[in-house]
């Protein structure tokens, strides 16, 4: 799917994903000190705010801007702003140093 496509599937529902990601992240993670998180393929941010309001610092990357903006709302909405850097960019093209 195109980042076209990826827009519409968001636009046309008003939460496309609502998989909690508690279960398998809280296993992997256990008891590891907040620390960097770099989330590729982010949608709607729910993996992000997971991590965020446990306090880590995450950059969440997807081409799909619709849904980088949901993710900004929930984020802002759980009162945990400035925990998440959102990022629309196409992970083909993504340069993760910040270089060009």
């Amino acid at each position: 799917m195109d980042r076209h496509q990826w827009n519409e599937r968001y636009a046309a529902q008003p939460l496309l994903w609502a998989v909690d990601p508690d279960p398998f992240l809280s296993g992997e993670l256990g008891d590891r000190p907040p620390g960097r998180a770099l989330y590729l393929g982010a949608g709607e941010g729910r993996t992000a705010l997971w991590l965020a309001q446990r306090g880590w610092q995450v950059t969440a990357v997807d081409f799909s801007d619709v849904a980088l903006e949901r993710g900004r709302r929930r984020v802002d909405e759980a009162r945990v702003p400035g925990s998440v850097e959102w990022v629309c960019a196409d992970l083909v093209d993504l340069d993760p140093t910040g270089g060009t």
